[in-house]
């Protein structure tokens, strides 16, 4: 969950007629799996939230060390439209079905050679307070402390995004290594 203090620039105050996008981020981000992170002999952790202007979300986790490690975190319900539900007395999002898929990476995926080589220190700041456009989050940390925050909207519209289209589609691609754990009703009722 981003901590955001009142004098950032990631600070976005809601309007009475618009919605909370930070606090959809942080309900997405509590109700994905743990975030992996960089103990041991492991180099860097990076979390990644899609949070879209239709559809389910999608969280993305990395791990980078001996063993490079990605798991992801696909939401079967929109979390939005759980929030957009819930009347103002309720306090707790009810608990959004999701499929969590973990595997291993080689130190040759491509997201682990771009984050080496610092991409993510690219990915400039660029949200708006839009519901509806698409909106990344991400989170970095390495061993010895050092933090990376950043959020983006619609990253294929804006100027001098290349950073974060490049984070996200060698995302995407390291999501398809965990094996999808897909269940299905096919009773046939009469």
């Amino acid at each position: 969950m981003l901590d955001i203090k009142q004098n950032t620039s990631l600070r976005i105050k809601p309007t009475a007629h618009d919605f909370d996008l930070l606090n959809w981020e942080r309900r997405v981000f509590t109700n994905a799996a743990c975030p992996l992170k960089p103990e041991g002999n492991a180099r860097w952790a990076l979390r990644l939230l899609y949070l879209p202007a239709k559809g389910t979300e999608t969280v993305w986790d990395f791990l980078s060390g001996p063993v490079n490690k990605v798991r992801v975190t696909r939401f079967l319900q929109s979390v939005r439209r759980e929030l957009e539900t819930m009347d103002c007395s309720q306090n707790l999002l009810s608990i959004v079905p999701k499929e969590i898929s973990q595997g291993e990476m080689t130190c040759r995926e491509p997201i682990v050679l771009e984050v080496d080589k610092g991409l993510i220190w690219g990915c400039r700041q660029g949200l708006e307070n839009s519901a509806n456009k698409d909106h990344y989050f991400l989170w970095y940390r390495e061993k010895k402390g050092t933090t990376r925050i950043s959020a983006i909207t619609d990253p294929y519209e804006q100027p001098y995004a290349e950073s974060w289209q490049r984070l996200i589609n060698r995302s995407i691609g390291a999501g398809l290594i965990p094996p999808r754990r897909l269940t299905a009703d096919l009773t046939v009722k009469a």
